[in-house]
């Protein structure tokens, strides 16, 4: 949550208006209307604040801390304000910043878990790991099944080197909230350095059955497979040209009939190429065709392995 309930309902109209978009993901379109209201006059603190957001959603870091400065400087009693720009901050990889804003939205709405849970990502990335995992605990005091603050209580221990205590906070994490994958990749990165491939894998896989489209946790799970950097690589294209969508195919098509005519007018000066470039024609019709469905098989192997 970027916000809490009571902050909710202080909203402006507008502002609300947007949030319920941005509850949906639909974040281009929270963009499109902030621009709309923008030709109006100058846009509110919670307006830019949600702009923010959702920038950060579209991981555009830069225009959100922008957009989420000039929104705090213009309200700074706004503890949700603090809290956009403090994650902002944190994915632009200035965690003392991001500390600083953190701090200020704990200090306008003390105990609130999520600004917690944010604030415990600041002191584990500033170093203060002993600082982060109590912080994440008193998170947890005030809501113990927190998806948030377990899974920074998890890093914090796995930074430590409490990797029995890391795991049971990334299951506990698991528990609480199914549908957010960072927990099971945090588990599989442990698992992983830890040399246990088989239980990273079974991470990646319990993460496929409740997200059957995170990318990332195919892609981990084909690194699973051999140690050969090459082979790694291969696995990743092949998922990759197995989720093209439709305008995906689309691209690829243009783009092969490009190839094609480039062909053409070479044959048509340099006779002698024509086997060579029908050979280059049928090896680039098998490689896209014949590896789509080669990742297909490979996803649902992987799910299985």
């Amino acid at each position: 949550m970027i916000m809490s309930p009571a902050e909710t309902q202080q909203l402006e109209p507008a502002a609300l208006a947007l949030l319920e978009i941005y509850r949906k993901g639909e974040h281009t379109a929270v963009l499109a209307e902030v621009d709309q209201q923008s030709k109006s006059g100058p846009l509110s603190p919670d307006v830019l604040g949600l702009a923010a957001a959702s920038l950060l959603a579209l991981e555009r870091s830069e225009e959100a801390v922008k957009a989420a400065r000039h929104a705090a400087a213009q309200s700074p009693r706004k503890a949700w304000l603090h809290h956009v720009l403090s994650r902002a901050e944190l994915r632009l990889g200035d965690p003392a910043r991001a500390l600083e804003a953190a701090q200020a939205a704990c200090r306008l709405m003390p105990g609130q878990p999520d600004y917690l849970a944010t604030l415990a990502a600041c002191r584990r990335e500033s170093g203060d790991l002993a600082g982060a995992a109590a912080t994440a605990r008193q998170a947890l005091s005030a809501a113990p099944r927190h998806a948030g603050a377990l899974h920074e209580l998890g890093l914090a221990l796995a930074a430590q080197g409490d990797d029995a205590g890391a795991l049971d906070h990334f299951r506990q994490a698991q528990a609480a909230e199914p549908q957010d994958p960072a927990a099971y990749l945090a588990e599989a990165d442990l698992q992983t350095k830890a040399g246990r491939t088989a239980e990273a894998r079974r991470a990646l896989q319990r993460a496929l059955r409740e997200m059957p489209d995170l990318v990332e946790a195919e892609e981990r799970l084909a690194e699973t497979v051999g140690r050969s950097r090459l082979l790694h690589r291969t696995l990743i294209h092949l998922i990759h040209l197995s989720r093209l969508t439709v305008t995906g195919w689309l691209i690829v098509a243009f783009l092969y009939y490009l190839l094609f005519r480039l062909l053409e007018f070479l044959w048509k000066y340099f006779a002698v190429m024509l086997p060579v470039g029908r050979a280059l024609l049928a090896v680039t019709a098998i490689w896209l065709l014949g590896g789509a469905a080669a990742g297909r098989l490979l996803r649902a192997a992987l799910r299985r392995i």
